[in-house]
């Protein structure tokens, strides 16, 4: 068994580290790049569906648009939640790998933990509650 202070095993664990760095801001990158997408065409398909409102004979379409921005809601926010697991794994590895070697970055950052999907997820259901509403209107008028 090698002893923990040979340089090899140094150079593997700040290799890891750096890897494990970058793959959690990867994926932090793609949360928000996923959900600037879809939420913004999720706003393109409330304007349409809105413009349109006041049409019977696109009453059908109009569902089934409706639908689907609760569909892609509800898919973004379990993208959300999927990229989220594998960067805080990643960020656990990395102070993990900073116990091992002295370091501190990442285990001295003091910030409210869960405080990000509990918002997220606020606005995410406000999104489903609104489109809840746009089918509402769609089928009483």
């Amino acid at each position: 068994m090698k002893d923990k202070k040979d340089p090899l095993d140094k150079e593997v664990l700040l290799v890891e580290y750096q890897a494990a760095q970058d793959s959690a801001q990867h994926h932090d990158s793609l949360v928000w790049t996923v959900t600037t997408i879809l939420w913004g065409g999720t706003l393109a398909l409330f304007g349409f569906v809105l413009g349109n409102i006041d049409k019977p004979n696109l009453r059908l379409i109009l569902t089934f648009l409706s639908i689907l921005g609760i569909a892609v809601t509800i898919a973004v926010w379990g993208f959300a939640l999927q990229l989220n697991s594998v960067k805080r794994q990643k960020y656990r590895r990395c102070k993990e790998i900073e116990k091992l070697l002295g370091m501190h970055h990442h285990q001295e950052l003091k910030y409210a933990t869960g405080l990000q999907r509990i918002i997220y997820g606020i606005v995410t259901m406000l999104f489903i509650i609104v489109w809840l509403i746009v089918l509402w209107m769609v089928w009483s008028n």
